[in-house]
């Protein structure tokens, strides 16, 4: 009867495993070779740098119907500022036994293409999302009818923990001006 047994699935055992060691390998290499080149790589981050140099604050605002602050078209208009990124903020107001701090990633261009593909929050109303952790979420500014001079930053959190919606900070000068440590 085991040497039945056997006969009947030992075959059957021996394809399945096969089948799953082919689609494994199969996967393998898939995912290498859908990893961009190095030409694609750089090709994307001139593009990027590009749209962050060149910013398109007037087709922004006709699309959110709103004007952005003052303070976020300066921080536009300083190409060394908007090419900054990979650092956090740390907040010195607030002391505590660790403090909190704000990683920024990198800044979004000021676009339409970053204003259809950055997250929108009907109960934030008309902003933009003007830098990014990396991690899924995003710091965000209003826009009003009127030019501010200034707005608070308010941090959409998507990365699942309790920030979301959060104000960071009173007004991005302040958030800007908060001392900066090298991200790890």
């Amino acid at each position: 009867m085991e040497k039945l047994l056997l006969l009947v699935f030992g075959p059957l055992v021996f394809a399945a495993v096969l089948l799953v060691i082919i689609t494994g390998m199969r996967r393998a290499v898939e995912s290498f070779r859908s990893r961009p080149t190095f030409a694609q790589l750089k090709a994307a981050q001139e593009a990027y740098l590009g749209r962050l140099l060149s910013p398109q604050a007037d087709a922004v605002e006709r699309e959110l119907g709103k004007l952005l602050p003052e303070r976020l078209l300066q921080l536009y208009e300083d190409k060394t500022a908007i090419q900054s990124g990979g650092f956090k903020l740390e907040n010195p107001g607030k002391k505590r036994w660790r403090p909190k701090r704000w990683p920024v990633y990198c800044f979004e261009p000021l676009d339409m293409q970053a204003l259809n593909e950055l997250p929108y929050e009907d109960e934030l109303g008309a902003g933009f999302c003007f830098a990014t952790t990396g991690r899924g979420c995003w710091y965000w500014i209003a826009a009003s009818d009127q030019r501010a001079k200034d707005s608070p930053v308010i941090f959409l959190d998507y990365d699942g923990s309790r920030s979301h919606g959060n104000r960071v900070a009173d007004s991005l000068d302040e958030f800007l001006n908060w001392p900066r440590l090298a991200l790890k």
